[in-house]
């Protein structure tokens, strides 16, 4: 029995032996490609608001009011194609014109869709005076007109986006409600406001509609600004004169009003990205 047991003994000895010369070595997992991240859009995804301007990428005009603080810059774009006043047809162009980058993408954002409703018209308007007939224009013009065609004028951006970007993650971003409806307002400025934060809710059910029917994702930025509008105490939003803190949000410049802050930019738009894993 005792030979029996040391010669089982020695041939299990033989084949671990065996088996440590002769196992493969362990390798790491070769790490996953870096994401290519190309952010496209109008003020929004330009960082507009967002402190001091910088040159934007060759061949996109100087007025694109781009900033250090947009939120494809918090989040590592690689190419930040966001521009002032682009409407979806601008963005389909932009795409276009830098198809080579599009080429390699594999995550595409893009906010847009404001400047295609005539948002900008609105937010002047309605602050001017809630009850003038130049906000109510202006809000039929933006709801009851323009509102309606903007699904198909996503389904035309995106397509072109896709032919450029094929091998890429497509990304719709949704818009903050410009007000934080409070005491602290006047009634007409709440009405204003109320007008305002309505128009923006239904925009932004537009694009997540658009984003649903497109098979594209949509990312809601609503909720981060919760609290953060225009009339909080922490607003996240450019105020024009006579509405800002002159601490927080208010800006020299004209073009700022109804942006977001630097804050807005990274607490609002960039973590509602990183929350979703975008890019």
């Amino acid at each position: 029995m005792r030979r029996r047991t040391g010669r089982l003994a020695g041939v299990v000895a033989v084949v671990a032996l065996a088996a440590g010369f002769t196992a493969a070595p362990a390798t790491a997992a070769p790490a996953p490609p870096a994401p290519v991240y190309i952010a496209l859009g109008d003020s929004y995804a330009a960082g507009t608001g967002g402190g001091g301007t910088s040159a934007p990428p060759a061949g996109l005009p100087a007025t694109c009011l781009q900033t250090a603080a947009s939120y494809p810059a918090v989040r590592n774009a690689a190419l930040n194609l966001g521009c002032f006043g682009a409407t979806t047809a601008d963005v389909a162009a932009v795409a276009t014109l830098y198809a080579p980058a599009l080429a390699a993408a594999t995550v595409v954002t893009v906010t847009v869709g404001g400047n295609d409703v005539d948002s900008g018209q609105v937010a002047l308007a309605c602050t001017a005076s809630a009850s003038s007939p130049a906000c109510s224009a202006a809000l039929y013009n933006s709801v009851v007109v323009k509102l309606r065609q903007l699904p198909a004028r996503i389904k035309t951006m995106l397509a072109t986006i896709r032919t450029k970007a094929p091998d890429a993650r497509i990304v719709l971003t949704g818009y903050p409600r410009l007000f934080t409806v409070n005491a602290g307002l006047s009634a007409a400025q709440q009405q204003a406001a109320k007008a305002m934060n309505s128009a923006a809710d239904l925009l932004n059910a537009t694009i997540a509609y658009s984003a649903l029917v497109n098979r594209v994702r949509y990312v809601s930025v609503t909720e981060r600004f919760n609290g953060h509008g225009i009339g909080s105490a922490n607003p996240w939003i450019v105020a024009p004169t006579g509405l800002c803190n002159l601490a927080i949000n208010c800006s020299p410049s004209p073009f700022d009003a109804f942006h977001p802050t630097a804050a807005g930019y990274s607490g609002g738009y960039a973590a509602a990205l990183e929350s979703a894993r975008v890019p």
